[in-house]
């Protein structure tokens, strides 16, 4: 078997070097921004580089895509006319949904089975055991193929795009609390009160899960929706105040007021869900459910 990339950055780097050590011995990449130091790199891991995109193509059966997510969708394409008929294509890029079923497209009539992969967590520490998710005709293949070298794949049942979904909304999670958190200790520090509000947010969160949290805030949210976003306005006002502009603050209000305008039924009354399920069908089914 041969592993092929398509960019060979320091992710694509870490994935190959604990493969190697696993036993895959064939391993060809090419990369648009081929320097000395790549070639040093590459030389020491024990990487095949290849002048163009073909000679990635023509030679391996499995074809990891690490390049930069606005150029995913180029580089599929400009790989398309080389690549061997059943041979996997698996497009790691942090892309949106879209992007990964515009790359499947491309290579719909090529033979080359397409996995969608979402790569779960920085993958320098992990190398190629970072936990992945795939979706698509080619995530059962690819998952056989890497089994043996120890690779963490699972495979998501679910339209093309699935897995890039889980990441994406994930990050939006993840990177919205970085964001959450940096703009409200930025405030608190302000005031000098950042060691208590953290202290405060322990004794109120400290005993739950993620989920249990999800579940808890989102109902909360549709049961006093208005008042929340009136808060979280007031809030927005005292970030300002403090020297910062509230931009996570003022954006959150913005999602609770169009909670609570869509929850309420045809007689104005404000529908109060069981759980966050319950909630979003409420949204959803909302006559007018656009931002």
């Amino acid at each position: 078997m041969i592993v092929g990339y398509m960019g060979f950055g320091e992710a694509a780097r870490a994935i190959t070097a604990g493969l190697r050590e696993a036993g895959v011995e064939d391993i060809v990449a090419y990369d648009a921004f081929r320097n000395e130091s790549l070639e040093d790199r590459a030389r020491q891991i024990g990487v095949a580089l290849q002048d163009g995109p073909e000679g990635v193509g023509r030679q391996a059966d499995i074809v990891f895509s690490l390049v930069t997510p606005s150029s995913a969708l180029d580089v599929a394409r400009s790989a398309a006319p080389y690549l061997r008929t059943n041979a996997v294509y698996a497009d790691l890029n942090s892309c949106s949904p879209k992007v990964k079923r515009d790359i499947a497209q491309v290579l719909a009539n090529t033979g080359v089975r397409f996995t969608c992969v979402a790569v779960m967590s920085a993958v320098p520490p992990l190398r190629h055991k970072v936990p992945m998710l795939a979706d698509g005709p080619g995530a059962a293949p690819l998952k056989q193929a890497m089994d043996p070298y120890g690779m963490q794949i699972d495979v998501i049942d679910g339209a093309i795009g699935s897995a890039a979904a889980i990441k994406m909304c994930r990050s939006v999670i993840v990177k919205g609390m970085e964001a959450l958190f940096l703009e409200a200790l930025l405030a608190a520090d302000a005031a000098g009160v950042a060691d208590e509000v953290l202290a405060s947010a322990d004794a109120s969160f400290g005993h739950m899960t993620v989920s249990e949290l999800a579940n808890y805030l989102v109902v909360r949210n549709m049961q006093h929706g208005e008042r929340r976003a009136h808060e979280l306005r007031e809030a927005a006002e005292t970030v300002a105040e403090l020297g910062y502009d509230p931009l996570v603050t003022e954006g959150a209000a913005k999602r609770l007021e169009w909670s609570a305008q869509r929850q309420k039924a045809s007689d104005g009354v404000a529908q109060v869900p069981a759980s966050y399920k319950a909630a979003l069908d409420i949204l959803r089914q909302s006559s007018d459910n656009t931002d």
